[in-house]
């Protein structure tokens, strides 16, 4: 397996979600609420996980934005659509913008949940102004035959493979094998489907025809100091260009909403911004 395989799969807690107090919306399929004033940025988290990862992050962005928060297909409330396609699941993040947004929005999407926000914006640019990936792989970073092998190896050792995927995904041990345990208490059914989208779809091509600024992070995992972001670029299957900003975060695992939350924060603010500014001057 190429090392950066962590982008595939993802590794997230499991599907309780912590809103608190601050949560306000009506509950759908697909978004489970806001909070904060200003501005839209909706985040859709990874396979397997649930918005909880994102609340460090979006309670710093909330002291001036509007923060929607969606689930994944399968995932808690969110029903699981018959086939699973990546463009199914981008008509439910269709369906959760329209409903709990009334212009175009700041989209995030984390790992693969990035895939379905890149889709999402690529089908309905009319609802997207910006779009931040964190962690997203645009193509598979397996080869034909290490997807047979990692799919077949589901079915004969689901739990060790699993263990063996979503490890690495920590910032150390610890915290990669927390991220297994809750991972491992998801429908499996769910999950497999969703790593067979996750190790099929190829957005690299389509991705070229984007409309809107794109921002990319990255841990150092993904995009090693040695490399160029050139180089970086073709591997994940990003395009090169003025539209498209690169940022390598040092220090973190796959989850950099969770390691660096107030970084992140500020890099989508920021973003964000500049991205308004650049809008109303034209």
């Amino acid at each position: 397996m190429l090392r950066r395989v962590a982008l595939l799969v993802l590794p997230l807690l499991a599907i309780a979600l912590l809103f608190g107090r601050s949560v306000i919306g009506r509950r759908t399929p697909a978004a489970l609420g806001s909070f904060g004033r200003g501005p839209d940025v909706v985040l859709v988290h990874g396979l397997g996980s649930n918005a909880d990862h994102w609340l460090p992050m979006a309670r710093d962005l909330a002291r001036d934005h509007r923060i929607v928060l969606t689930e994944l297909p399968g995932h808690g409330l969110a029903e699981m659509p018959h086939p699973l396609t990546l463009e199914a699941a981008a008509q439910e993040l269709d369906r959760a913008i329209a409903e709990q947004c009334s212009g175009p929005v700041v989209l995030v999407g984390h790992s693969v949940g990035g895939l379905v926000a890149a889709a999402e914006a690529l089908d309905s640019p009319e609802r997207v102004r910006a779009l931040v990936l964190v962690e997203t792989a645009l193509k598979p970073q397996v080869t034909p035959e290490e997807r047979d092998g990692l799919l077949a190896s589901l079915d004969r050792d689901y739990r060790g493979t699993l263990r063996d995927a979503y490890v690495p995904f920590g910032r150390d041990s610890a915290q990669g094998l927390a991220l297994f345990a809750e991972a491992a208490k998801l429908d499996s059914a769910m999950l497999k489907q969703w790593i067979r989208l996750a190790v099929t779809e190829d957005l690299s091509t389509r991705i070229r025809g984007l409309k809107m600024p794109l921002l990319v992070v990255l841990s150092a995992r993904s995009w090693p100091d040695s490399e160029s972001w050139s180089h970086c670029a073709g591997v994940l299957g990003y395009p090169v260009g003025p539209d498209v900003v690169p940022v390598r975060v040092p220090g973190t695992g796959h989850f950099v909403m969770l390691d660096r939350p107030h970084l992140l924060a500020g890099l989508v603010r920021r973003f964000a911004r500049e991205r308004a500014l650049s809008a109303s001057a034209q």
